[in-house]
């Protein structure tokens, strides 16, 4: 009774409202109730719909009408719309720019604070986290057709959003990301971050910093089979804690910091899950101790410096930086310090991708094209060439002219296939059997990509 007279009084605002929104869409009240009349949001539990991206939105709406998304006030309203509606409805609030204030607490502390934005920036992938603006963008402003922006949205809706994702039946791909996500999330961390993104002005982007040394953490040896690289926090002051941190940013930014030796969209992290740390993405902890070594993809003993020489030729489509440059020894620097514990000699749990076994079938293009469309194309586009929004590269191309080149390790069908399977979709690695690995492996390798430079 108390949702059913809520929705009442929602409707009889709406109404009232009636005259101001002449010029709106058909129906257009049914929304500036709750979330204001420019979609700007509204006491704290209405969530901001202006500039989120339309597809979006209709989306959304459509999930509330067949009950994809349940919520019973919006599956009311959102079931007096018909499929024109929600289209008209989501273009025009997703053309209103309004600008946003800052919210603040007065609550939280500087330490909470830094916690959320480290969550937003770095993510926590020990507990299956991946940074928010890996998937909604730098600037958090969201990424077309379906990603949503968080930008400006109010904190005590992002906080019950997060909370309610926990124990969420909504039956829809991002749905169920987030699901596995606000999981990794404490009650302490759900709150920290809901501050820190409304804390953020409008036009802010979220900049990753230096975490404060730890003076209280001690390296210590560690078994190769359940290996842990050092928090960021345990990074050092000084000309050596520089160093990593130079290499760590150059690993994040590759295509920015790196543009001379860069020839397409991707950057190091786009291979190499939660900034080279992640067991299982081809942790450059693994790789360290792994050098020098032969390799049959060029014949001879590769030192560390080479191999990563190879992949700013392959996988980059670039050209090698010299062995001895500044680049070259911040990277080396950083994986020298993930590996910090970690004894040389012994191949370690987590190293490289896993190997998979065959496919239970042939692996089919055809098949692939349809694992791809339900799993792959909401972050990398139809046409795989990723996702760049406002200057900004936030999923990376997966052929074509500005993805990697048909001399790079993914572009072996069964490595792609290891890796798609252990780590995507992004966040919910192990989402997708045996067979669709293979299967959108096989699809992604009939593309078009740049050619083998040695050839």
């Amino acid at each position: 009774m108390l949702r059913v007279a809520g929705l009442l009084i929602a409707l009889i605002a709406c109404i009232s409202l009636g005259a101001q929104a002449a010029s709106l869409p058909a129906k257009a009240n049914l929304c500036s109730a709750c979330h204001g009349s420019q979609g700007q949001g509204s006491d704290g539990l209405y969530p901001r719909l202006a500039g989120q991206p339309a597809d979006y939105l209709y989306r959304q709406l459509e999930n509330f009408s067949n009950g994809a998304r349940k919520n019973s006030v919006m599956a009311a309203i959102a079931g007096q719309l018909t499929a024109g509606d929600m289209h008209s409805l989501a273009t025009y609030f997703s053309s209103l720019q309004v600008a946003f204030v800052p919210q603040t607490s007065a609550k939280l502390t500087v330490t909470e604070l830094a916690l959320g934005r480290e969550l937003v920036t770095l993510g926590d992938w020990a507990h299956g986290v991946p940074a928010c603006a890996s998937c909604h963008a730098p600037d958090l402003g969201g990424v077309a057709p379906q990603i949503p922006g968080l930008a400006g949205q109010p904190v005590q809706y992002l906080g019950a959003a997060l909370q309610r994702l926990k124990t969420s039946d909504d039956s829809n791909l991002a749905a169920a990301t987030m699901q596995k996500v606000s999981r990794g999330l404490s009650a302490d961390d759900i709150q920290a971050v809901a501050a820190y993104i409304g804390s953020l002005k409008a036009g802010e982007q979220p900049v990753v910093t230096r975490p404060v040394f730890d003076v209280d953490y001690h390296p210590v040896a560690q078994s190769p089979a359940a290996f842990t690289p050092p928090p960021l926090s345990a990074i050092p002051t000084g000309p050596d804690g520089d160093a990593i941190w130079q290499g760590l940013q150059l690993f994040k930014h590759t295509r920015a910091l790196a543009s001379d030796y860069v020839g397409n969209d991707l950057n190091c992290v786009n291979c190499h899950v939660d900034l080279g740390r992640q067991a299982g993405s081809a942790p450059m902890w693994a790789a360290y101790v792994a050098y020098p070594k032969y390799r049959s993809k060029n014949h001879k003993v590769n030192t560390l410096e080479e191999r990563i020489q190879g992949c700013f030729r392959y996988s980059m489509n670039g050209k090698p930086p010299a062995a001895d440059s500044a680049g070259m020894k911040a990277l080396v620097a950083y994986f020298h310090w993930l590996a910090t514990g970690l004894p040389v000699g012994i191949t370690p749990k987590g190293a490289g991708y896993p190997k998979l076994p065959d496919p239970p079938e042939k692996a089919s293009v055809e098949r692939g094209a349809k694992v791809y469309a339900a799993n792959c194309a909401i972050c990398h586009a139809d046409n795989g060439e990723g996702r760049n929004v406002r200057h900004a590269q936030v999923f990376p191309p997966l052929w074509g002219p500005r993805s990697y080149n048909a001399g790079a390790g993914m572009s072996n069908i069964r490595m792609a296939a290891a890796f798609i399977h252990a780590n995507m979709p992004y966040g919910r690695g192990r989402q997708l059997t045996l067979q669709e690995a293979w299967d959108v492996a096989a699809y992604m390798d009939g593309q078009p990509r740049p050619p083998d430079p040695r050839k």
